[in-house]
């Protein structure tokens, strides 16, 4: 996981930080940013497995990075993952980047993130 956001793409979104007993379910499962954001993971506290797929069908992971407290990793657009958080105290949050040329549409967590799976 060592890509760069784009410097022309714009922070859109900051989630709350969240914890084993917050996190959304649908970070937990496969699911992907939208076409034109990364999404940046920031490790306060613990540790945050990121699990990462060839395409949204596939179960058998193509890379699997552990994140510690201090550090952050980036997701590109359009790339298929799930997070696991590692410890019970692991304490993390996302921030998002987007395309200034591409349109968003949605609101919250809903905008940047795609759960959907055929």
């Amino acid at each position: 996981m060592a890509l760069k956001i784009p410097e022309n793409f714009r922070h859109t979104r900051s989630t709350p930080f969240w914890n084993k007993q917050t996190v959304p379910q649908a970070l937990l499962t496969h699911h992907n940013t939208k076409k034109g954001v990364f999404g940046r993971l920031s490790v306060m506290q613990g540790a945050v497995k990121y699990i990462g797929f060839r395409d949204e069908h596939d179960e058998t992971p193509e890379i699997e990075v552990v994140i510690e407290a201090g550090h952050f990793g980036i997701s590109p657009p359009q790339y298929w993952h799930r997070v696991e958080l590692l410890t019970d105290d692991t304490y993390f949050n996302l921030d998002f980047f987007a395309d200034p040329d591409e349109p968003l549409e949605g609101k919250g967590i809903g905008q940047v993130v795609n759960t959907h799976r055929n």
